[in-house]
């Protein structure tokens, strides 16, 4: 398994490409933004793209999407609680200009959804409360957290749709995974579930709830 991180658009999101080296397909989580240079990166690693998966419907985590779907046939895969988000008036999301149209979801995930590619096995845990809908992937020891889980912080919920209470039930139920893994998060570093259960005050907080 190969993953490489970029760092997308206004407001540095995180965005990941993920293969299987043996038959170099993969799938793409959270193009926010720079359609081109991850398309670009795709292209010179020769990998087919059959996925895009998002944690979340934001704006900065989707702005990109409509451009490499239609470009690869890759097929979008998220959450239908967070349909309400795709919507112009959302995409433009804290004055942000719409240089994309609304993306299309071909797949919409529930709770245990695994998507299957070579000898990947990618499965959607619903980990709400920064949105209704927000998700944590996870892929053998590896979990993409969306903007659940941060480095030793956790996702806003002050937005619509944003529930505080819920997050930490979220937050208390990514602590309880057995084992460790690495926390691929939607901003800023990558991080460990083993410290965040010690160092993320937020999860601290979630065990007394």
């Amino acid at each position: 398994m190969k993953v490489m991180q970029f760092c997308v658009g206004a407001v540095s999101t995180n965005c990941y490409v993920i293969y299987d080296e043996a038959i170099m397909h993969g799938a793409i989580i959270d193009p926010g933004d720079n359609a081109k240079e991850l398309m670009d990166y795709i292209a010179k690693q020769k990998v087919t793209l059959d996925y895009i998966l998002l944690t979340h419907g934001h704006f900065d985590h989707i702005l990109a999407v409509d451009e490499i779907a239609k470009k690869t046939g890759a097929k979008v895969v998220m959450h239908r609680g967070d349909e309400y988000l795709l919507t112009p008036d959302n995409m433009r999301m804290f004055g942000m200009p719409l240089r994309s149209a609304v993306p299309t979801v071909d797949i919409w995930a529930e709770e245990g959804t695994e998507i299957t590619i070579g000898a990947l096995t990618i499965r959607y845990l619903h980990t709400p409360g920064h949105t209704p809908g927000s998700c944590t992937l996870m892929c053998g020891s590896l979990l993409f957290t969306g903007d659940t889980m941060f480095r030793h912080e956790c996702g806003r919920c002050d937005l619509p749709g944003g529930d505080f209470d819920t997050i930490l039930k979220s937050l208390r139920r990514l602590h309880d995974l057995e084992g460790d893994y690495q926390v691929l998060p939607g901003h800023e570093g990558l991080s460990t579930l083993a410290d965040e259960r010690v160092n993320n005050p937020y999860v601290r907080q979630a065990l007394r709830q």
